[in-house]
């Protein structure tokens, strides 16, 4: 049985906006479902509000009444059974195992609400308590490859060795995420004064700059 305690009510507007791209959800059709207004999904999705635990329970709810059955559509679980992730084989990017096969890290693609612009989400999970979303995984990656071809081999492979790099190396996926959150602040401070802007840049130019050294690092070992 899923933890629906799990996720901490600061993280989870995060999810609520991803899982319900994934699932082709509006803004509207989710207010709908909590009794609130378009507005105050605006405010949890973007972290200003806290979803509280009772409106949480009801999101898990309806996204695994959703996914039930479904071939195209799997959720990863933590230890505790707590939802951690929903992905569809429309937003799978690509999907890894560590040497040891205990560690899997699967990528998704969604749209980053603070910049607007396409990103991408990686999730490590425990492998064995997913081998279901190896077995989805395995099938969504052949059944591309069938339909596209050698293209899609190229693509694959390129995108393993970015997140083979990425799992063997956890920095790396923190120090792109602060760079892409140095961004996102950047970006939603366009109202603010010019020093504020500044000093927002400069946290974007760090966050870059700190990338770029570690992948340097990497390289060089």
């Amino acid at each position: 049985m899923l933890d629906i305690q799990g996720i901490q009510a600061d993280e989870r507007g995060k999810l609520l906006l991803k899982w319900r791209t994934t699932l082709g959800w509006s803004a509207a059709y989710v207010a709908k479902l909590f009794s609130v207004t378009t507005r105050t999904i605006s405010a949890i999705e973007s972290g200003a509000q806290p979803m509280p635990d009772a409106r949480w329970r009801l999101l898990v709810h309806e996204v695994l009444a959703a996914i039930s059955g479904s071939s195209e559509l799997i959720v990863v679980v933590n230890e505790t059974q707590a939802l951690i992730d929903v992905v569809s084989s429309e937003s799978y990017s690509g999907c890894v195992v560590s040497d040891d096969g205990r560690t899997g890290l699967i990528a998704s693609h969604y749209i980053n609400r603070a910049t607007g612009m396409p990103d991408v989400h990686r999730q490590l999970f425990s492998v064995a308590l997913n081998k279901h979303v190896l077995e989805a995984t395995k099938r969504w990656d052949e059944r591309r490859l069938e339909s596209v071809g050698s293209s899609f081999t190229i693509y694959h492979w390129l995108q393993r060795r970015v997140l083979m790099n990425e799992l063997a190396n956890p920095k790396l996926t923190q120090l792109k995420a602060e760079v892409t959150k140095a961004q996102a602040d950047a970006v939603a401070a366009s109202q603010e004064s010019e020093e504020v802007r500044k000093a927002l840049l400069q946290k974007v130019d760090f966050a870059i700059a700190n990338l770029m050294e570690e992948a340097a690092r990497l390289t060089k070992g």
